[in-house]
């Protein structure tokens, strides 16, 4: 709304910035690093898959409006027991639509009567969410809901390793499709004193959740009209990397050089500024690893373009030559820290500002030489 007031909208296009000539230096940007979801995708998401751990798959879409089999059950319950119920997160309002649809005529848990007895959030070192709830009025142990990336729900699980290769198996399966995928599990626990870490609880695992977002319409487009303007687009997201790289694919990205964020923890700034000339995606990073990402882009020389939505972001935003903020699922701090808010969100929006801000340029150097 700040940003609204006292900043310029930039003729027809769904952008705001406090200063025209942020959109001039836009249009020297040689790098653009840009988030999946929501800028390249359409943050529109629908639960594409449940896999059980043996391997059984139920995919609504090609269900024909078929009642989601018992045995799917407990996964999908407890998939909505980990989450954050009337969520605004696109992932938490599939997973709820679905089980609105497919339990509302069976017996579940999450139904009226249960409490939230404590909600472990999101970690760096556990990328998993546990909830703890208890019946109320019952003296009946109380339930334990896991759910976050496969990785960290395996390590809860205590999965051997050859159940874990068995499940990456599955994971990669569906990750190729470009699904986001997330790890269910359950517990029990009577302790009156709870543990202060989840891996402290004994999970049983209980399966998979696959979820498409649909890459947004003209964004390939967008993609070869940056690389035909000398624009190199990466990719940074958090998302798993075989998923990262399969819309990358679809967006028409090089995705023949992929980072991860735990390859990146092990590099010292050198070695990543080397390894930014050539990588495309950057999967499974963590804020602070964008911001170094963003310093080796410049330290090579490279004008830099950045785009995010969340806090965490901001040091980033802050540092890349031009920050780009997410004007509908931003937050304040990241429209504060950056130089240009995007209304819609929109990748096609930022490569339309980029040609607006050459236009500019060429202006002046011809007003210039004119002159």
């Amino acid at each position: 709304r700040d940003v609204a007031v006292t900043g310029v909208q930039t003729c027809a296009l769904p952008i705001f910035t406090r200063r025209a000539a942020a959109i001039e230096t836009l249009g020297s940007a040689t790098v653009l690093c840009t988030d999946k979801t929501g800028t390249l995708t359409e943050n529109r998401m629908s639960v594409a898959e449940l896999r059980r751990p043996d391997g059984a798959v139920f995919r609504p879409q090609d269900s024909n409006g078929a009642a989601l089999p018992g045995e799917f059950h407990t996964l999908l319950e407890y998939g909505i027991l980990a989450g954050t119920r009337h969520s605004a997160d696109p992932m938490e309002k599939a997973i709820d639509e679905l089980g609105h649809t497919q339990l509302t005529a069976t017996e579940h848990l999450h139904g009226a009567g249960w409490t939230l007895v404590r909600a472990y959030g999101l970690r760096p070192d556990l990328l998993a969410v546990t909830h703890v709830w208890q019946a109320s009025g019952s003296n009946q142990p109380m339930v334990v809901a896991l759910k976050g990336a496969p990785e960290a729900v395996f390590e809860c699980c205590r999965l051997s390793a050859p159940e874990t290769a068995a499940q990456m198996l599955a994971v990669n399966s569906m990750a190729a499709e470009g699904l986001r995928i997330l790890g269910v599990a359950r517990g029990v626990t009577a302790a009156a004193d709870l543990p202060e870490s989840p891996r402290d609880f004994r999970f049983e695992f209980l399966g998979l959740i696959g979820l498409a977002d649909p890459l947004r319409p003209g964004v390939a487009a967008a993609v070869r009209e940056c690389r035909s303007a000398g624009i190199r687009v990466v990719m940074i997201t958090g998302d798993y990397a075989t998923t990262a790289t399969a819309i990358a694919g679809r967006a028409g990205l090089d995705t023949g050089a992929v980072l991860t964020g735990e390859a990146i923890a092990q590099m010292d700034d050198t070695a990543l500024a080397e390894r930014v000339q050539t990588a495309t995606v950057f999967a499974r990073t963590m804020p602070e690893q964008k911001l170094r990402i963003v310093n080796a882009l410049k330290a090579n020389g490279e004008v830099v373009a950045m785009t995010g939505d969340g806090v965490n972001d901001a040091p980033s935003l802050k540092s890349a030559h031009i920050g780009i903020a997410m004007g509908k699922r931003g937050t304040d701090v990241a429209r504060e820290a950056s130089a240009i808010v995007l209304l819609d969100d929109d990748f096609g929006s930022i490569v339309s500002a980029v040609r607006l801000g050459r236009r500019i340029y060429d202006n002046i150097r011809k007003a210039t030489g004119f002159i």
